[in-house]
């Protein structure tokens, strides 16, 4: 279980974040809101990469936000909104980086990175360059990568972004199997009818505040939701006209 308590941030001044508290089980939990509500500062909280002005961030009883880097890279993994590959690393090489901090031998490396290949259907690009993917096979690798790490909290940003509908489905899908085998998954997805589809458990975000959490088609029935987005949404995610 993740607990977060009374969690508020504030960046140049401004709060981003504001006495944030909210329960998250293993499962695929996605946070929903508009554009500038907290959710990406949220997840980058959690992963440890910007500092709270208060409030904890807990794993099964430890606070997430006092662990040193190496021990908190165990717990969680990360994987950013439109990540950058800044070498023109093989398919196999960035996969094998998600178990740098894994105490193995190198062949336990190779046989954990091929399983996570086949998992994201990418273990024909194995030997090719990130550089030569198409966007929607670079952003299975990614994912890849990250679900190599093997971490019991996998933190993902928006990770249908730019994607045709058929890559959608299919990291969407990913998501919810590794959510099923007991992870704690905590994604930021904007599709709403995406969102109702897969998640376990939404959280709605406005104003760097918590309005509204629970089954899909409760928090998108909600009144909070057209609060936040001045539109209003049944209980798919459609818009309502």
């Amino acid at each position: 279980m993740l607990q977060i308590t009374d969690l508020s941030l504030n960046l140049k001044n401004q709060p981003v974040l504001e006495k944030v508290t909210l329960r998250l089980d293993p499962g695929l939990n996605i946070l929903i809101g508009p554009n500038g509500s907290g959710k990406t500062s949220l997840l980058r909280t959690i992963a440890g990469l910007i500092a709270p002005d208060a409030g904890q961030v807990c794993w099964r009883e430890e606070d997430l936000t006092k662990m040193n880097a190496k021990t908190r890279a165990r717990q969680l993994s990360y994987l950013a909104q439109n990540p950058i590959v800044h070498w023109p690393l093989s398919v196999r090489a960035l996969v094998g980086l998600g178990r740098m901090n894994a105490p193995e031998s190198a062949a336990q490396t190779h046989e954990a990175s091929e399983r996570v290949m086949k998992i994201c259907a990418v273990e024909q690009f194995a030997a090719r360059r990130m550089d030569q993917l198409s966007g929607g096979e670079r952003a299975r690798v990614l994912l890849a990568r990250a679900l190599n790490v093997e971490a019991e909290i996998l933190l993902v940003d928006e990770p249908t972004a730019a994607l045709d509908p058929a890559y959608q489905l299919a990291m969407m899908e990913i998501l919810r199997t590794t959510a099923t085998a007991g992870v704690c998954v905590i994604c930021v997805v904007h599709d709403l009818p995406l969102a109702a589809r897969f998640a376990d458990h939404l959280v709605l975000l406005d104003a760097g505040k918590i309005t509204a959490t629970g089954a899909p088609k409760t928090v998108l029935s909600s009144p909070k939701i057209s609060q936040a987005f001045g539109l209003a949404f049944d209980g798919n995610g459609h818009l309502m006209l």
